[in-house]
């Protein structure tokens, strides 16, 4: 969706720059995030290929493989990943499956995707409000409902995780799709994925660091010490007889 092949390039760079930050934090604090953490990195990528679509619409570059680098990372790896980094990042097994499922059925549509590519007469792009329009010749163009499936498998692995600011990411990525595909519908995936690399910021602050086995367990040491010195009180004192009564001799 960027302006301008300037605006692109700009957006990548931060991104690249996150990217390689949340990557590191991800090493540092949680690995389980490790594939969340690459979101950024990727978005970069993608922001980098648009930049040079964009030179090829001006003319600059020959940009048919560009073109099509740019929908395959759109197209295929974004409903196969979102699951995946859900599955890798989930610790409940029950869940775990039912991620995998969501994994599973995005390998089915991504290489659903990649044939009906295959088999596309080409890719063509225009500048519609400063807004790039991707429209690819298919054979036979897919039904509506691949639409909803990607969409799905893009937000429903993000709003469902146990972490508020990946959820946060993906009731933000929801909004953005009925956004775009509602108020600019003819440019509507490349102003979506712009605003999904934007969104894609938040897991940096999504990785936290774990609490540590100290941390975990000073609460049941604080109630063991206390029941010690308890148990370490001073005995009472044994009861004496008052002092001016004596025992009178039987």
């Amino acid at each position: 969706m960027c302006i301008s092949v300037e605006a692109s390039f700009a957006a990548g760079s931060v991104l690249a720059v996150a990217g390689v930050a949340t990557v590191r934090r991800a090493l540092r604090y949680d690995r389980s995030m490790l594939v969340f953490s690459l979101f950024p990195a990727i978005f970069a990528l993608h922001q980098f290929i648009e930049g040079a679509v964009w030179l090829s619409v001006d003319g600059v570059i020959d940009g048919n493989l560009i073109r099509y680098l740019y929908i395959a990372i759109a197209f295929l790896l974004w409903p196969i990943l979102t699951p995946f980094a859900a599955a890798f990042a989930e610790k409940n097994p029950r869940l775990r499956t039912a991620r995998h499922f969501l994994f599973a059925l995005g390998l089915l549509l991504g290489g659903y995707h990649a044939i009906k590519l295959a088999r596309a007469s080409g890719i063509d792009v225009k500048d519609i409000g400063h807004s790039l329009s991707y429209v690819i010749g298919y054979d036979t163009k897919p039904p509506a409902i691949t639409k909803y499936v990607y969409a799905t498998l893009t937000i429903i692995p993000l709003v469902t995780m146990r972490n508020r600011a990946i959820n946060l990411m993906g009731a933000l990525v929801g909004f953005s799709f009925l956004y775009s595909y509602v108020v600019m519908k003819a440019v509507w995936f490349s102003v979506w994925c712009l605003e999904a690399a934007i969104v894609s910021l938040l897991v940096f602050i999504s990785i936290r660091p774990a609490k540590s086995s100290t941390e975990i367990m000073r609460p049941q040491k604080k109630a063991d010490d206390s029941s010690r010195a308890d148990c370490h009180q001073s005995p009472a004192r044994p009861r004496t007889e008052p002092r001016g009564i004596k025992e009178l001799p039987g």
